[in-house]
Formats: C-alpha cells, sequence, structure tokens
C-alpha cells in the first residue's frame, strides 16, 4: 500500500485514499489519494514526470499530430479574462504588453501571442526545448523552472501557463513564482485537466488521464481556486472545455492583487451612531415585536420568499425581455423607466410590503440588471458602491423567472456578512488607479484589492458560502452590506433566467432626484434625462 501524502499544500487538508493501488499502462503501481477540504488530487508515488533532460523528439515525435488551432482558443480566452478582470491591459489592445509563459514547451503559444503584438519570454526546464525554440523560433527562453528563474519580479502584465501545474513539486510554490513576476493587476492563465470531469468519475481509475502515468497533481476548480488564493491572487474565474462532456479541461485565470494585504482600517468607517441606520440595523432592537422575517433579516443578512412573484406578472415580462437580442438585456441599468412590465414585475405590492418592514420606510427602485446570464462578479457589497450616507438603507431582490441550477452559475452569498464593519466608498477608491475612480469601471478594480480579503475573512470567522437554487417566483432579497457574488457557470451556454433590482429607501433617495407611485403603490426613481416625470405621481421627499 502506497503512504498517505502529507497535508494539502493548497488548503492544509488532509488527504484521503480514492483509487486503492492499481497498476498504469506503464505496469507502475499506483494509487491516488484527495484532500477532503478542497479536493486536490495527488497520484502516489508523488513524484511527476522530468522532462528536464529529455530528448526534443519526445515532444516532436508525431508532426502530423500538430494542431496549432488550439493556440486561438487559448490566446482568445487570455483577451477575454483580461477584459474580465484585468480591464487595463487591453484597454489599449496588447500592444507592447509583456507575456510571460512558464513551461513554455517549444514555444507556440508565444510565437501566437508575439504575432498579435506581445513582448513575449518563456521559462522551461526541458533544456533541448529551450534551445529549439531559441534557435527555430527566435524566442527568449530561460532554461529552468519558473521557481528557480532569474527573471525580475514585477515585470509582466500576463503569466501563462499551459498544462503545466499538474507536473510541479509543489503547486502554491510554483503559482507563488508566477505572482511575483506579474505587475500588481496583472493576469495569471494556466490550463490544467479538470479532476471533476464527467470522464473520470465514470471511469474511475480507468481514466486515461491517471494511467499516463506522467502527472502528479489534479485540480478541480475549487482546489485551484484555493491553491492560487494561498499563492496570494485575489479575484479568480475559471471555464471548461474539450473532452466528451465539455469539461476535461480546465481554464484558470487569476488577478495579482494592487496591494495584497489590507486591514478593517483600511476601507472601513468606526461604528456609526444608531440614528444613521435602518432601525433593523441598530444595536438594540426590541426583539418583541419583530416578525420571523425581520428576526432572520437582523440576524443573517437575507431573505428567501419562495413562490412568492405571481407567474403571470414573471411571463408577462419575460414575453418583453426575450425580444431583447442579447445575453445582457437593455444596455442601461433603469429600463423600468420604458417597460411597464418591470414596473409590474418590481413593484409588486406584496413584495413592497415585505421590503418596507425589513428598512422601515418606503423603498423606491432606482436599478435593475437584466441579463440572463451569470455576472461571475466577484465577492462584493452593494453598500459600499453607494454614497457613505446611504448605510444600509438599501437593499437588492433576486427574481426567479425559471429554474435556477448550479449550471447557470447560481448567485452565492455569505449569511451574517452583512454585520461586518462599514465599508467606505470614499475609503475604497484609495486603492483604485486614479484614472478610473470617475468610471464606471471602478467597482472591477476594487475587487483585486478586497475579493482576498474578503476570502479570508470568510475563513478565519467559519462563515458559509451559500449558492441560491431556486424555481419561478422565488425572490431573494439581501441586506446591502452582505457579501455576494456571481458564480461561474458549469454549463457556459445555460441561460440564468433573473432580473436583480435594487431599492433605496425613500429618505435616502431624496437628494438625488424625483419619485413617482405606480398604479401598484410601489415607488421608482426618475431620472431626469430619460422623462419628465408625471407631477400626479410625485412623491413628496422633504
Amino acid at each position: 500500500m502506497v503512504t498517505t501524502h502529507d497535508a494539502c499544500p493548497a488548503c492544509g487538508g488532509a488527504f484521503e485514499l480514492l483509487y486503492p493501488d492499481f497498476k498504469t499502462g506503464l505496469d507502475q503501481q499506483v494509487s491516488v489519494q484527495r484532500c477532503s477540504g478542497c479536493g486536490l488530487a495527488v497520484r502516489q508515488p508523488g513524484e511527476a514526470f522530468d522532462f528536464t533532460n529529455l530528448d526534443r523528439v519526445h515532444y516532436m515525435d508525431d508532426w502530423k499530430a500538430l494542431d496549432l488551432s488550439g493556440l486561438t482558443f487559448k490566446y482568445e480566452r487570455l483577451l477575454e479574462a483580461a477584459r474580465d478582470l484585468t480591464p487595463w491591459i487591453v484597454k489599449d489592445g496588447p500592444w507592447g504588453r509583456a507575456l510571460l509563459d512558464a513551461g513554455c514547451g517549444a514555444g507556440y503559444f508565444l510565437a501566437h501571442a508575439r504575432a498579435h503584438g506581445w513582448t513575449v519570454q518563456g521559462v522551461d526546464p526541458w533544456a533541448d526545448l529551450a534551445d529549439w525554440s531559441r534557435k527555430y523560433l527566435k524566442l527568449e527562453v530561460e532554461t529552468a523552472r519558473i521557481e528557480d528563474s532569474a527573471l525580475p519580479e514585477n515585470t509582466f502584465e500576463a503569466v501563462s501557463a499551459l498544462d503545466v501545474i499538474s507536473f510541479v513539486k509543489d503547486p502554491v510554490e510554483f503559482l507563488r513564482a508566477c505572482r511575483k513576476r506579474l505587475k500588481p493587476g496583472g493576469l495569471l492563465m494556466l490550463t490544467t485537466t479538470n479532476f471533476n470531469a464527467g470522464a473520470r468519475i465514470r471511469e474511475g481509475s480507468g481514466w486515461p488521464k491517471l494511467s499516463a502515468n506522467v502527472r502528479k497533481w489534479f485540480f478541480s476548480p475549487d482546489s485551484l481556486a484555493a491553491a492560487a488564493r494561498k499563492a496570494g491572487f485575489g479575484a479568480s474565474r475559471w471555464r471548461l472545455a474539450g473532452g466528451p462532456d465539455g469539461d476535461e479541461e480546465l481554464f484558470f485565470f487569476a488577478q495579482s492583487p494592487f496591494k495584497a494585504s489590507i486591514s478593517w482600517s483600511d476601507i472601513a468607517e468606526e461604528e456609526p451612531s444608531d440614528n444613521m441606520l435602518a432601525p433593523l440595523d441598530r444595536s438594540t432592537v426590541n426583539e418583541k415585536v419583530l416578525t420571523a422575517e425581520q428576526k432572520h433579516w437582523r440576524e443573517q443578512g437575507f431573505l428567501i420568499l419562495r413562490d412568492f412573484i405571481p407567474h403571470e406578472l414573471i411571463d408577462t415580462y419575460c414575453a418583453v425581455r426575450q425580444r431583447i437580442d442579447a445575453p445582457g438585456g437593455w444596455d442601461d441599468e433603469t429600463p423600468y423607466m420604458e417597460v411597464r412590465e418591470i414596473r409590474d414585475l418590481c413593484l409588486y405590492k406584496p413584495l413592497m410590503d415585505q421590503l418596507e418592514a425589513l428598512i422601515g420606510e418606503p423603498m423606491v427602485m432606482n436599478l435593475n440588471l437584466t441579463g440572463w446570464k451569470t455576472t461571475q462578479r466577484d465577492w462584493h457589497q452593494d453598500d459600499y458602491l453607494n454614497p457613505d450616507d446611504v448605510r444600509g438603507r438599501y437593499l437588492a431582490c433576486w427574481f426567479a423567472l425559471d429554474a435556477i441550477t448550479p449550471d447557470s452559475g447560481p448567485f452565492q452569498f455569505v449569511p451574517g456578512s452583512h454585520k461586518w464593519p462599514h465599508i467606505k466608498k470614499s475609503k475604497i477608491l484609495n486603492f483604485v488607479p486614479e484614472e478610473v475612480r470617475e468610471t464606471r469601471a471602478w467597482p472591477i478594480h476594487s475587487e483585486r484589492v478586497l475579493t482576498p480579503f474578503f476570502e479570508a475573512q470568510i475563513a478565519e470567522r467559519g462563515l458559509e458560502k451559500v449558492d441560491f437554487t431556486a424555481n419561478k417566483g422565488d425572490v431573494l432579497v439581501w441586506h446591502a452590506r452582505l457579501l455576494h457574488r456571481g458564480t461561474v457557470a458549469k454549463n457556459p451556454n445555460a441561460l440564468r433566467k433573473a432580473i436583480i433590482t435594487h431599492y433605496t429607501s425613500l429618505s435616502a433617495m431624496a437628494p438625488y432626484g424625483a419619485v413617482e407611485r405606480w398604479d401598484t403603490g410601489g415607488l421608482y426613481f426618475v431620472e431626469s434625462r430619460k422623462r419628465q416625470p408625471d407631477p400626479s405621481r410625485l412623491v413628496e421627499t422633504g
């Protein structure tokens, strides 16, 4: 029997035997263990194949099998992730940007990126292959592992590592070495075999990737995200591709944060006085008079209303929404101004009564997100996106317009996180590049700093991450300071039919303009640039 591996390098969890001793294609006796915490799997004996002194012919032994079309796919995924996680990299295109490919092999990906304008550099311990790439592709390639590389730190806008991390000695040390070479805010892209692939689950120890006898580590999205967090990366994304189920190759993207470590004092204010807060957020509340919903809101920061919205309201709205030929829906955040079906749905009177009971005053609709696919926004709170004086007198609702499954990238939240200190927009902006502070992109840039901080807080406090899976008519209501995000869809083509609507209390909305009352009795903010309000519907805002 093969001995058990030490603690998981990604999360510190214990390894448990998954597949007992079996023979590989090379007739070697091996076993596979998996971490009970993050799911990272390791093959024992635990030495990956060493390519260092291998002849290049073993890489170039079948030119007919060489397919360079995959380089275009990988390059497009690099740019896609950069637009999402690190927009500054592609703001003016890749021209002149620097890319490092760790474990670059023959250098084909580097040559492809160079042809698209990047300045490129490779690092690979396979000596004969590195020499070939220097000689024939005229690439700069250092013959070394990136962990031992002499390349300078904080140099590259992007680091790629394509099918490399399965072979390294320590994946966290490998990721740290990649992060050190990135500029603050830079992008990591790596690919590896997905251990959660359907084929592996069906075939078990007979899965060809296990019996090939060359890899040491096998990652799932969760285990790779855990390793990246431990290595100091911030916001991350992933997607799957290839294989019989479209899930055999794992693409993982992570951002090197602009600041590796922050504290609450860097981003939050001292606890405001009770009279500045909504009644249920105050330090002293007579809980004897609270409803069950109000108690749950006060303790957990969210409310789930099952089968709450009449289906005819949903169907009427969906008939209008389906005419918008775009996954993101309307291209502005106040479509309710023109679409009465949104007002009928999102200002449904029983809902508005419930929201008023949670915040203590009438609530005003002021924003809609109408996309039918996951936003993939990483951990954030809504309140710090508002002016500092709102202080939680604000909430949001997630309306399920159809069944919401894990495949579509459900909304995820952390119960109880609304009790964390009051984060202030004015403080967070100190960590955002000056050139984007006045643009709509600043929240994305803030995630570079906040996501690793929030992940650490979740771990330290032992809090749970909850996925909101739902059926048609369900509504999730969440507190302005509840930590939440949009998860990545397991099936990129799956729709997540929903409408997300944000509401601000009437008193907090007063400084920003006029408010109208809809036929249901609910209130909505009127943007003067859209149209002039109907004087008969105006609500007195003080």
